[in-house]
């Protein structure tokens, strides 16, 4: 597949997901009562959560310049192994600074219901080890709003280890995020269960991930996230440069 026929595709699909009503958990906090509304959220933060990790992909140790960008779809979240929703697509940079030290961002701009979501964030990563075997630390900080009810800001601290061959790229690792939720619920009908508040969550997954190179500059593959309560999968396609 021609360097051109590639960016086309990314173009399309960006263009199809971002057209798209995307989440399936509500964050419509109206009627959650104050003492409610963290269990309410926590499965809507997982699924944001894991959609501002960096991909392993990045996170490789790189020999000579990199340049990269992913696309990525979450396309599944099994919320207490019995419910599925999905996520929101994510578009994500990255640049090689030195064989071990990678930096990037990710952007994204959705719309969900009468919000419009968007989300922003940079993160750093260091690697040691070879081109076949290595191992990363990774810190991103991310800001999401939007939504009417509530604002979140997310710092998060990864580590990973990838295995790299020829055609394949392998990784597994624990990604921690701790977020600050500031809630304003303003339209109950009755105005005195009307609340401000403030609230801490943290989400820790074990992640997993698999990628298979088409060509020199194409990969495409898959990330797995995986606690206690959920299990949320999602798509990638990279391109590199």
């Amino acid at each position: 597949m021609k360097i051109n026929q590639i960016k086309h595709c990314f173009v399309i699909l960006w263009s199809v997901v971002c057209s798209n009503t995307v989440f399936a958990i509500t964050l419509d906090l109206t009627g959650i009562n104050s003492s409610d509304v963290k269990s309410h959220l926590k499965p809507v933060t997982e699924i944001i959560t894991a959609g501002q990790t960096p991909p392993i992909l990045f996170l490789n140790y790189h020999t000579g310049p990199y340049m990269g960008t992913v696309i990525s779809f979450y396309s599944l979240a099994m919320t207490d192994f019995k419910s599925v929703n999905s996520g929101y697509p994510t578009l994500w940079f990255a640049l090689s600074v030195s064989p071990n030290l990678t930096i990037g961002a990710n952007i994204a701009g959705v719309s969900w219901l009468d919000d419009n979501i968007q989300t922003i964030g940079p993160f750093i990563s260091t690697m040691w080890g070879t081109p076949q075997k290595s191992v990363n630390s990774t810190v991103h900080f991310h800001n999401l709003k939007g939504p009417d009810d509530f604002h979140l800001t997310d710092v998060a601290f990864d580590i990973s280890r990838i295995i790299t061959t020829n055609t394949w790229t392998y990784g597994y690792g624990l990604t921690a995020h701790y977020l600050n939720t500031k809630i304003h619920v303003t339209d109950n009908p009755d105005s005195s269960q009307n609340y401000n508040s403030t609230i801490n969550i943290n989400n820790i997954f074990l992640r997993f991930g698999i990628y298979r190179r088409i060509g020199n500059s194409f990969d495409i593959g898959s990330e797995f996230f995986l606690n206690s309560g959920n299990m949320i999968g999602n798509l990638n396609l990279a391109l590199n440069f």
